[in-house]
């Protein structure tokens, strides 16, 4: 499916979903509170046809240059598979019952960082997940907290690997100013969250709180 069609889909899917704004292949809930909520729609390699959607949440405060799902799940049918096709006759009716039914409860709980870092301890398994964890507790001044796990993060961290490396001097960096200087450091991540909100696209949609 191309973009076009998966914007046609999704204008489709706002009578379900009134509250969310779409960008690309993204439908989302604007929100000022600098968490990126919503639901991403991805070609199959299957078919040309078919299609997967996948809800998530990220701190913007995390910097990046594309979405991740990190925090987040693909939507299911009813027989629990996740591939949907653009095909079937009442697309549009399944598609935003499993919507409502899956991705709404799952975002609408997640209304601010504090909120994101509790749904964040759930999900396990690489290195990006401590991270986005301390930076969003930094952003939410828990600085203490925030110190706590990047000290753990760092330890965990294979330096001979480029990725890993590159997360050790992000972190290493935040750290340093979280405990000389926690202007600096809130300074720091406010720049990341303009970096990522740009690279998004988002620039027209994300309110910014006053810092």
């Amino acid at each position: 499916m191309t973009t076009k069609e998966f914007i046609l889909l999704e204008k489709s899917l706002l009578s379900e979903l009134p509250v969310f704004a779409i960008k690309g292949r993204l439908m989302f809930i604007p929100h000022t509170e600098l968490i990126l909520r919503g639901i991403s729609f991805e070609g199959s390699s299957f078919d040309k046809t078919s299609f997967y959607a996948s809800m998530f949440v990220m701190p913007l405060c995390v910097p990046t240059n594309h979405l991740y799902f990190n925090f987040g799940n693909r939507i299911r049918k009813e027989n629990g598979a996740d591939r949907w096709n653009v095909a079937m006759p009442n697309l549009v009716t399944e598609l935003g019952s499993a919507l409502k039914l899956q991705a709404v409860p799952f975002l609408s709980r997640i209304e601010s960082l504090l909120d994101f870092v509790e749904v964040a301890k759930s999900f396990s398994g690489n290195p990006h997940t401590p991270k986005a964890i301390a930076f969003a507790l930094a952003r939410a001044g828990q600085n203490s907290q925030a110190v706590e796990v990047l000290d753990q993060l760092l330890s965990q961290l294979d330096l001979n690997v480029a990725w890993q490396r590159e997360i050790a001097d992000q972190a290493k960096a935040l750290r340093a100013k979280l405990v000389t200087n926690p202007i600096e450091a809130q300074q720091q991540l406010d720049a990341w969250e303009a970096e990522t909100v740009h690279n998004l696209g988002l620039d027209d949609f994300v309110v910014k709180r006053p810092t």
